[in-house]
């Protein structure tokens, strides 16, 4: 909800000029006109931050769930691997 605050918060922002793609640098040439907004850094790094705690916690559950997947292979590994009980 805060990144869409945010981009709510923007839209009163004036943008710069379209620039053309065949644009030629010079010398003379405002180079900030060449880049985007810092706004739209603030906005995507603040995404990236919340996403990257989420996904950590979905991390820890995926590393406890191989673990428990892990042990039960061995459980049943360690039984295939047993002599059979019943010999004929």
């Amino acid at each position: 909800m805060k990144t869409l605050k945010l981009v709510q918060e923007s839209k009163g922002v004036k943008l710069p000029a379209k620039t053309s793609k065949n644009r030629d640098v010079k010398k003379d040439d405002d180079l900030i006109d060449l880049f985007p907004l810092p706004r739209y850094f603030q906005v995507h790094f603040q995404h990236v931050h919340e996403n990257s705690h989420d996904l950590q916690g979905e991390l820890v559950q995926l590393k406890d769930y191989v673990a428990k997947v892990d042990e039960k292979l061995e459980r049943l590994m360690a039984l295939l691997s047993r002599p059979p009980e019943h010999v004929l």
